[in-house]
């Protein structure tokens, strides 16, 4: 039975007894190699060592006396010894200063000058620090850091004085205090990234350092012709391992930080320094390949990357497989700052990808990994269970806490040092290890144990998806509940929330399944690139906005007795029981709402939007709604009966309701300032404008849809046409200007053409807003891009869809465009059939798309000279230089980073809603 492994690598000789004999040890054995570069130099060994050496020697006279006088860091340590701030930007000259204060025995802590001024006062004050070294770029920022303008000392002007000693010939003597350290004896503190909570110091070893640098020269194969990126920032554990790995292992370490150069430069970074061995954060890894374009050849040269700090998966290796070249190895680097790295899993060349998390893999040099159950037996194979990690090579605690430090370490039988990682794990029977995410982070959510980083890693292996993180939101007495942050590529349509947990319903039972699902443009994160909880924005308990004696409809509940039925709210709200009757369109409706929106259940007074609800949910639910009740409605009707209560009240009153427009929709009232007048693309609903709306506060916003696009009738069919209904409308809201116009895609040269039709007439148009509009082109022009239609579907059942292919294949014998050209033909013909014949489902709103396509391309784009504002996402051909004929007015040219129909979804509405503020604002004359 495995219970525990250790690393079956074997390491040449037990490493040295102190960091400061192994850099001698390098000097000495490659004086002329390359040892540390960054953009502004280039130092080799010998020059390092003596450089180093020297400055050892200024340091010991110029800083204040340690109050500690002999090894060690203090029996509760920090008791006695005060550590040194080190303030540098991220280069060669902030590692000289470490190793100048590893060989003048002064323990140090790197501060990261890209952190917030508070954050670094508290870190300051946990140390004590009483003295920084600054670089000329942060001298500044360090003064009111400590108390004093003395106690910043200059590293230029000490650098300057220590090269001058270190150019001639003679010796430099070594700093006492240096020699005597060694073994467990302190040379940093790390802190914590304090992602979860208050930050802790944690003291990294002489012999923590050292065993660390060998495990990862024999794990990444490092040499002296290895040429390692430096890219993690030096106070994070594993960016200063890694520097000391490369220097013992005689390699050239080259310097750079992302934070500073972003990622083009430092793509031209890796191929201009022939970089061999790339290690870095996942969150950069997913950044680099989203840079990439197809058949790219500027990773080619690095023969192995790894990752740190964070869970990877397997999409993320699969996404940057393609780019790699095709001898390199991806590994994941797993560890902690207590106990450094303790497994790497190398997934060589030809190796399979795994679906979803990647195991952290094989047990490192140095270290036993044990997993534990409760009650401190050892777990069997395949269970999961805490980690505890045995090694003399973990640190010495955290600094000046005792009490936290006893809580994690130990003493093993033969009296090795034993530390609880905090960390949830499972050994598998090869002996590999994979961490589950942190031991506190598992949550009881109805009533079964969930890791967040499971459900993780289920959205990261979605199509579309860059990154996210789960949060168990915790608010007794209402129920543990699931929140999900994602961002999706860039490039690509952005999924609804209610898309997301559909597809995740797929894969994942429903009590994994996260109610909430928040789209984020980016997911905020610490100097060490972990994900900054503190910053994620809150989202309300389902309690907040949903009353309490609102009954749960659940998605499942097919036998029901449809005249009464009585449900518990307690699930929903975290109320106590309560009985409520409901009747049997409510339970059809909130069936429905359920199993579009992806959700377990639905409250009757739940808002069809605020559950995820999006535009193409709207389509999918009114069609569903159509097939199994037989009642027509149009997409105003969600807006005008946003809950399951109201919509199911309309349903069932069918077609007596009130009539409304159906080419425009009212999206908000009660503002005070202009309309705003919205006009959709091809084939998209009016509800397309909601996000964008919400965010306009003070105006009252309509939208106006295709003619046809929800009832029968001869659509318009030129660009003219439209604008004369749509103006015609406009003008009973606001019968004369300034007018305020948002045209998005199509609807971008509807407005044009309304505006020009409003100027001629006299008329004042403030602003008019266009959104990503293409110019017109010719019918092939435009079938290459089909930027708003929605993808064709495969068959859901594989059987037939295995058909369609094989099919597909004979017909491509004699057509080369497949069956695909079939499909081509019928579209054409519903097209020219769009708005007279009613289609089912999607197919109706992708008739009314090749309908608008079709009329767009006859028309010529009139010259205005108004004030325009137009709104670039991504991928459009059509730049500023191809509008400057068209449009010779007083011109805004905002760029945002978004596939061309995501503009209107969150979390891209949220930056368009602030360029479309500040244009508005512009607009207003002064009082």
């Amino acid at each position: 039975m495995l219970t525990h492994a250790h690393s079956q690598a074997q390491i040449d000789s037990e490493p040295v007894g102190s960091l400061i004999e192994g850099l001698a040890i390098s000097a000495a054995t490659n004086p002329d190699g390359s040892a540390l570069t960054d953009a502004s130099r280039s130092l080799t060994y010998r020059e390092t060592d003596r450089l180093t050496g020297a400055l050892a020697v200024l340091l010991d006279d110029r800083l204040a006396p340690d109050d500690h006088t002999g090894p060690g860091v203090g029996p509760t340590l920090g008791g006695d010894t005060v550590p040194v701030g080190l303030m540098t930007a991220h280069g060669t000259d902030g590692v000289l200063a470490m190793l100048g204060l590893v060989k003048a025995g002064r323990l140090f802590v790197a501060l990261d000058p890209h952190l917030p001024q508070a954050r670094l006062e508290h870190v300051i004050r946990l140390a004590g620090i009483r003295e920084v070294i600054a670089d000329d770029a942060n001298h500044e920022y360090s003064l009111p850091l400590v108390d004093g303008a003395d106690r910043v000392h200059a590293l230029s002007s000490m650098l300057g004085d220590a090269a001058a000693v270190a150019a001639g010939d003679d010796a430099i003597p070594l700093v006492p205090a240096g020699l005597e350290r060694g073994g467990r004896d302190g040379i940093t503190i790390i802190f914590t990234s304090g992602s979860t909570g208050a930050p802790k110091g944690v003291v990294m070893t002489h012999r923590q350092v050292l065993v660390d640098a060998a495990s990862e020269r024999i794990a990444f194969r490092i040499g002296a012709n290895d040429r390692v990126s430096s890219v993690l920032p030096h106070g994070f554990a594993a960016g200063f391992s890694l520097v000391v790995t490369g220097l013992l292992a005689g390699a050239s370490v080259h310097i750079v930080d992302p934070r500073d150069t972003g990622i083009e430069k430092l793509m031209a970074w890796i191929v201009d320094q022939r970089v061999t061995t790339f290690h870095c954060t996942p969150h950069l890894v997913r950044s680099v390949v989203a840079a990439l374009d197809a058949d790219e050849s500027r990773l080619h040269g690095v023969r192995m990357f790894a990752t740190v700090g964070e869970a990877i998966t397997g999409p993320d290796i699969a996404a940057l497989r393609p780019f790699m070249h095709e001898d390199a190895s991806f590994f994941n680097w797993t560890g902690s700052s207590e106990t450094n790295v303790i497994a790497f899993n190398e997934i060589a060349p030809g190796d399979p990808i795994p679906d979803g998390p990647v195991p952290s893999g094989r047990i490192a040099f140095g270290k036993e990994v044990r997993i534990l159950r409760a009650d401190g037996s050892l777990a069997d194979v395949g269970e999961t269970g805490d980690i505890q990690v045995v090694s003399d090579a973990m640190t010495a605690g955290y600094w000046g806490a005792p009490e936290q430090t006893a809580a994690r370490a130990g003493v093993d039988d033969d009296g090795t040092p034993t530390w609880k990682q905090g960390d949830l794990g499972r050994f598998d029977a090869e002996g590999r290890i994979t961490l589950l995410g942190r031991a506190d982070d598992a949550v009881k959510v109805r009533g079964y144990l969930v890791e967040p980083s499971e459900v993780e890693a289920a959205i990261r292996a979605l199509d579309g998806v860059q990154d996210a993180i789960v949060l168990a939101v915790k608010n007794p007495p209402a129920p543990t509940r699931l929140v999900a942050y994602v961002v999706q590529r860039s490039g690509r349509r952005t999924a609804s929330p209610a898309a997301i947990r559909r597809a995740l319903r797929d894969q994942l039972p429903d009590y994994m399944v996260p109610g909430a699902i928040v789209p984020m443009i980016v997911l905020p994160r610490n100097e060490r690139g972990k994900v900054d909880r503190a910053q994620l924005p809150a989202v309300p308990a389902p309690g907040a906005t949903t009353p309490v004696t609102a009954p749960t409809v659940t998605a499942t509940d097919s036998e029901v007795d449809a005249a009464q039925v009585v449900v518990g709210a307690a699930e929903s709200t975290g109320t106590e029981m309560s009985e409520t009757t409901f009747d049997q369109w409510e339970l059809v409706v909130g069936q429905i709402w359920a199993e579009v929106l992806g959700l377990p259940s639905v409250g009757l007074d739940d808002d069809f939007a605020e559950l995820g609800g999006d535009s193409l949910s709207a389509e999918e639910m009114l069609a569903t709604v159509q097939e199994r009740i037989g009642v027509d409605l149009r997409s105003s009707e969600i807006l005008e009966n946003p809950t399951v209560r109201e919509f199911a009240r309309r349903v069932r009153s069918g077609a007596a309701a009130i009539p409304s427009h159906p080419d425009v929709v009212k999206l908000t009232s009660g503002g005070s300032g202009s309309p705003v007048f919205c006009i959709t693309g091809a084939g998209a609903l009016a509800l397309t404008f909601l996000p964008l709306s919400r965010h306009l506060a003070g105006h009252d916003v309509y939208a106006f849809q295709q003619h046809g696009l929800e009832r029968r009738t001869f659509p318009d069919w030129s660009i003219e046409a439209s604008a004369k209904r749509y103006l015609e409308l406009m003008r009973v809201v606001q019968p004369h200007g300034p007018y305020l116009i948002v045209g998005h895609s199509l609807g971008g040269l509807v407005a044009l053409q309304i505006s020009r039709m409003l100027t001629t007439a006299g008329e004042v148009v403030e602003h008019v807003v266009l959104l990503d509009t293409y110019l017109p082109r010719t019918t092939a022009e435009q079938g290459a891009l089909e930027f708003a239609r929605l993808p064709d579907r495969e068959n859901a059942n594989p059987a037939i869809a295995a058909v369609l292919r094989t099919v597909d294949k004979q017909v491509r014998r004699v057509l080369p465009g497949g069956a695909a050209q079939f499909r081509r033909v019928g579209r054409r013909i519903r097209a020219y059939g769009a708005g007279v014949f009613q289609y089912s489902g999607q197919k109706q709103f992708d008739a009314l798309f090749d309908q608008a396509s079709l009329m767009s391309k006859r028309y010529r784009v009139p010259q205005y000279d108004g004030r325009v504002t137009f709104v670039q996402a991504d991928n459009n051909p059509d730049g500023r230089e191809a509008w400057a004929e068209f449009l010779t007015g007083d011109m805004r040219w905002p760029r945002l980073e978004s596939e061309h129909s995501s503009l209107l979804r969150e979390p891209h509405v949220t930056e368009l809603a602030a360029v479309l503020r500040a244009a508005i604002d512009e607009d207003v004359p002064a009082s």
